[in-house]
Formats: C-alpha cells, structure tokens, sequence
C-alpha cells in the first residue's frame, strides 16, 4: 500500500487488557477477531491496538498490522487494527504516548502510515 499521511488520536478504552472485541468494529462476523481474541490483552500486539480509517464492521481490514510514524519525531510503531477511526487512528493512549517520546501533548499527531506483514504484529 502506497505511504499516507494521516492524523492519530489516542483513547484509552484500547489501554484495558481485559475489554472485550465484542464492543468493537472487529467483533464477530467472517472477518471478526473476537472468536481468537476475547479481550484486548489477548491480541499479541497488545497495548498497541486501535482503530483504523479502513476498518468497518466485519471488515477484511480486521487485525491489518500498520506501521505508524510520527512525521514530528521519527518513532514509529507497529499497530492491530481492531476498530473503526473516522478519517486516521484512534489507538491506545500507551501507544500513542510510545509514538509521541512519552508525551501525550495535543493528543493528535500527524503520523505517515503503512501497511505491513501481519507478522510484525505477532499475528
């Protein structure tokens, strides 16, 4: 997938290990991931979980592994898209904070954004 630049927001629903995927865009269906993962903490990749502009429910962009960096610092994560986010990601406060040196500062950030191999997710 080409590079994007997109904004990332942070909420601290996806920071509970033991909130469940029933409650998100990536619940059930053909392409849910809540039958593997129950909870949040049961995604390998976990605390770095959030929504993705991509994602509806049942979408077949459930649990896509995103590189994410921070166009301000140059960090950069790997993210499991388990939710809708509008217009960018809405991911874990932990991961967001990971993205930002620690900070949560405005709490958005304009990161660039790839897709990559499920693998750098533990998937």
């Amino acid at each position: 997938m080409a590079e994007s630049s997109l904004r990332a927001t942070y909420d601290t629903t996806y920071d509970n290990k033991d909130g469940s995927l029933n409650g998100v865009a990536c619940s059930n269906g053909p392409n849910g991931l809540a039958v593997r993962f129950p909870t949040f903490g049961d995604i390998p990749s976990f605390p770095f979980i959030g929504g993705a502009f991509d994602v509806v429910w049942n979408s077949p962009n459930c649990g896509a592994c995103w590189n994410l960096t921070n166009i301000a610092t140059g960090v950069s994560i790997s993210l499991t898209a388990v939710d809708s986010a509008g217009a960018g990601f809405n991911i874990a406060q932990e991961a967001f904070e990971k993205l930002n040196n620690g900070q949560i500062g405005q709490g958005v950030l304009d990161v660039v954004a790839n897709k990559i191999s499920l693998s750098f997710c533990g998937m």
